[in-house]
């Protein structure tokens, strides 16, 4: 950013309609993420996202394909022969009869990726991003009575638990890797030690940070729940990237060809290599970073959903036009002289900086008809920053609108 730039953080302010659904005081939450497993009972019905007949829609209507589910027994994933629809054009295709038998026998269905869908459930883990942040992961994970997918194990990334059907008894205890990064997955974590244990029940949702040890068992009935796992946003993830793009990165010269063979050679080697991280981390522009890595990292995020057909088939911008504001696809807004940069996940959106305040005027709204916009445009210039934002999926006519 340089000195004529200026951050516009309103126009990309989360409005935490998914977060607050999770937690008690989402504004707290969000800035300071805790660092122990925290439960909030009957947090909401969350059936609104997934319930059973989203299980067999998935199974029987979608025609899921690896890797998009996966069959988990005694901890480990079934073959697929046990599991597939070897018979149809495609080879990885789910078979629901096999499904179904491998369940009644104990094992575990894990739907994977589902925040890459359509649907109620993609549209909060849209908003939930947007709330925290950072890029989310779904899954959800079907488990017959009395039966366990996993046992003791930590993962690398924070995540809710969220319980769907049924119930699950969950054992926690401490980490063995404190907040462990993605390659630190893995380690070995004590057997048969006593835990934390807590059961939820529909409603309830568990806040798991990463590393914490844990397993699940259900109950006397058949468990639903899903795993919305944030992506790894750390200082770590950070410096790689950095190390993936910066053009004048240190460290360019050849290692001693005794490397191996000499220690005092290897050591003079990797002094030679500190000493030129040290001066490039000193010289280094911290704004210069900051675009590294939100260059790296925008395109995590899911970008707005587009409907070009919509669009081309509409009969143009009427003042009487009822919009959905999809606020959420704004994940960052900056103006650069005299232009303002929108950031929506891997796409970018520039419109004149005068834009600006009708653009925080409309990004307040959850719904909107052009004729209310503030302060009013000159109809060409409305008509054309409307249809950019529609095209872009910032947003979209809402439903019965006259679009």
């Amino acid at each position: 950013m340089t000195p004529t730039d200026s951050a516009e953080p309103t126009l990309a302010a989360p409005r935490h309609t998914a977060l607050r659904r999770l937690v008690e005081d989402p504004a707290a939450f969000a800035v300071r993420l805790p660092e122990e497993p925290r439960m909030r009972r009957a947090a909401d019905d969350f059936s609104d996202l997934f319930d059973l007949g989203t299980i067999d829609e998935l199974l029987t209507d979608r025609a899921l394909r690896r890797p998009a589910f996966r069959v988990i027994r005694d901890g480990e994933q079934v073959p697929d022969t046990a599991c597939l629809h070897r018979s149809l054009l495609y080879p990885d295709v789910a078979d629901p009869h096999k499904i179904s038998r491998l369940l009644a026998e104990g094992a575990t269905l894990v739907f994977q990726g589902l925040q890459e869908l359509t649907g109620p459930l993609a549209e909060f883990a849209r908003r939930l991003a947007h709330d925290l942040g950072r890029p989310v992961n779904v899954n959800a994970y079907v488990t017959p009575a009395g039966s366990q997918g996993f046992g003791d194990h930590y993962d690398t990334q924070d995540s809710f638990i969220v319980q769907i059907h049924g119930s699950k008894r969950w054992t926690l205890n401490d980490p063995v890797v404190a907040r462990p990064l993605s390659h630190e997955s893995g380690r070995k974590v004590p057997a048969g030690v006593p835990g934390r244990t807590l059961t939820l029940a529909p409603g309830d949702c568990l806040w798991l940070p990463r590393g914490w040890v844990h397993s699940a068992r259900s109950t006397d009935t058949a468990s639903v729940h899903l795993t919305i796992s944030l992506y790894e946003w750390t200082g770590h993830w950070a410096w790689t990237r950095i190390a993936d793009r910066a053009a004048d990165l240190p460290g360019r010269f050849p290692l001693s060809t005794d490397f191996f063979r000499d220690r005092s050679a290897a050591e003079k080697d990797m002094a030679t290599l500190r000493a030129e991280l040290i001066d490039w981390l000193t010289r280094a522009d911290d704004s210069a970073l900051v675009d590294l890595v939100r260059a790296a990292g925008a395109p995590e995020f899911p970008s707005p959903l587009r409907h070009p057909f919509r669009q081309a088939l509409a009969d143009g911008v009427d003042e009487d036009t009822e919009y959905t504001v999809n606020a959420h696809a704004v994940l960052g807004a900056e103006i650069r002289g005299d232009r303002l940069v929108l950031t929506l996940g891997a796409r970018g959106l520039t419109v004149p900086a005068t834009m600006a305040p009708i653009l925080a005027d409309l990004l307040s709204r959850d719904r909107f008809r052009p004729k209310d916009l503030t302060p009013p445009l000159d109809p060409a210039q409305r008509d054309h920053l409307l249809a950019r934002l529609q095209s872009e999926g910032v947003l979209t006519p809402a439903s019965g609108s006259r679009t």
